[in-house]
């Protein structure tokens, strides 16, 4: 029997006698292996205490709960004085709730609540009790460093929370709970600090995370396309980006940024960003500004080679040879000429093996999956340079377009598209494509903006619209004694608008 057959049978209120209700719940979990009903008199009345297998903690709920009410039944009480005790004073737990249907009971217990019923009440009460396993906290993949913080998001939302609030102790930092997904019932929280954020942006926020129909709620990514606004017709960025660094995420929210955490997954989602922050990292505010001056302007420098490199010397060779010194241009004539394939079409093909490859390193176990795209490159790359398949000024390219592309991952969708585009667009139009196809990527660019909850900020600033006190963060990073002065939030941008009704801070 399905859950909702089973819903609809018992229907929605609690009964007063036990055994009914005991039915009921069963029912609507369909005899499930891993629901606990633990039966037990207090005071010679007739108990139930539910919970999920693995959901909660059995120390917890000895010591809060079963111990109490051992002592408790040494006295002499009816149905409802067993209740008065177990709804007040008489259980302690952090979190307490009054259940009034067997569907609110059902949910609690998914969320690791223990649920008592009383024979002889027609009411229930859950008491928090959650002590499920859960991954240590761990140093973040995707956002390594070597002199900040080590530590990452977790999966568990809860620990989440604690890692962000002990980089924080402030009110002012504020954490708004609801829930996302028909079926799932996923927790979501929305994190913010009041005085940087207004109120309304945070309530449109919420009502859009509500208004969700997904059936489950598995990955922050799920949630990104519901909270931020509709931009025009198919954006090439992002308006939002995802984080597992704590120290990473209270930074942007102290620019006034809203973040979206997801209950079971170590990313949180951010919005507005912008195209700069892609290119700052958390050891650029470890050295000294200059240097981080120089490493951001490498990583400017990376994602323009990793996105057009192979479609500029594709334009070239192909096109636009006379830019090429004579000695230069024999030697490319006589690496093309052994080969079977037209320039382009050998770039495209590479360029699909080298992603084919990196694809194999990422999913396989991470013992052997950086060994297989190593070897697996270097076996490939020789053998086709060997037999004339591709030349080795190609495989040159590819090698430093593949090492430019690891140095912003963030991009690494874009890039990776980008490339082979600009391979079609080289290879058909010379550099009048490769014009077009950059052009066509700044004016999209330029056109979006990182909209969520009514607060809108242009994709491209602080360079456009030019806001002079955001430059301070762009291609270089002032001192810190300058940066405590004041910080820049996102709405101070040029160009942002916040089209929220309610402009007032958070309360």
């Amino acid at each position: 029997m399905s859950d909702t057959k089973g819903a609809s049978t018992v229907g929605r209120g609690l009964y007063p006698c036990l055994e009914r209700t005991v039915k009921g719940l069963k029912q609507i979990f369909g005899d499930s292996a891993d629901l606990n009903i633990a039966g037990l008199k207090v005071s010679g009345v007739s108990c139930a205490v539910a919970s999920l297998e693995g959901m909660t903690s059995s120390k917890d709920l000895a010591v809060m709960l079963f111990s109490p009410l051992m002592e408790y039944s040494r006295a002499l009480a009816d149905s409802n004085d067993v209740y008065r005790f177990i709804a007040g004073e008489g259980i302690f737990s952090a979190e307490k709730k009054s259940v009034s249907s067997l569907l609110e009971a059902a949910r609690l217990l998914c969320s690791g609540y223990a649920v008592i019923f009383v024979d002889g009440v027609q009411g229930a009460v859950a008491i928090s009790a959650q002590g499920f396993d859960k991954r240590a906290v761990s140093e973040p993949d995707s956002e390594a460093n070597i002199k900040g913080s080590h530590e990452a998001l977790s999966d568990s939302l809860r620990t989440s929370l604690a890692l962000i609030r002990r980089r924080a102790r402030t009110p002012s930092l504020r954490f708004l709970m609801t829930k996302a997904g028909k079926v799932s019932g996923t927790d979501v929280c929305i994190a913010y600090i009041s005085e940087r954020v207004p109120m309304g942006v945070v309530k449109r926020v919420k009502e859009s995370i509500e208004k969700i129909r997904l059936p489950f709620i598995l990955t922050s990514g799920s949630v990104i396309p519901f909270i931020l606004d509709k931009n025009g017709p198919a954006p090439f960025f992002s308006g939002a980006s995802t984080t597992q660094r704590p120290d990473v995420l209270l930074a942007k929210l102290n620019e006034g940024r809203v973040a979206v955490l997801v209950d079971g997954t170590p990313y949180a989602v951010i919005a507005p960003t912008l195209f700069v922050e892609n290119f700052q990292t958390v050891d650029d505010y470890e050295d000294k500004p200059y240097f981080a001056f120089y490493k951001r302007w490498l990583r400017y420098i990376a994602f323009f080679i990793a996105s057009f490199l192979p479609g500029i010397y594709v334009a070239t060779a192909g096109f636009h040879p006379e830019v090429l010194s004579r000695s230069l241009l024999l030697s490319l004539i006589a690496s093309e000429e052994i080969t079977p394939y037209p320039l382009a079409a050998e770039l495209f093909i590479i360029i699909v093996m080298f992603e084919l490859l990196k694809e194999a390193g990422l999913r396989l176990p991470r013992a052997i999956g950086g060994a297989v795209s190593v070897v697996g490159g270097l076996i490939i790359g020789d053998a086709a340079v060997s037999s004339g398949l591709i030349s080795a000024p190609i495989l040159i390219i590819i090698g430093i377009t593949a090492t430019s592309s690891f140095v912003v991952p963030s991009l690494d969708p874009q890039t990776t598209v980008l490339r082979l585009l600009g391979v079609i667009a080289g290879g058909t139009l010379g550099f009048f494509g490769m014009a077009v196809l950059m052009t066509v990527i700044l004016v999209n660019a330029g056109a979006l903006s990182g909209r969520i909850g009514g607060l809108s900020v242009p994709y491209l600033s602080p360079i456009s619209p030019l806001t002079v006190r955001g430059l301070r963060d762009v291609v270089t990073r002032i001192g810190f004694r300058r940066m405590e002065k004041s910080t820049v939030r996102v709405e101070d941008m040029n160009g942002s608008t916040d089209e929220s009704k309610d402009n007032g801070k958070g309360s």
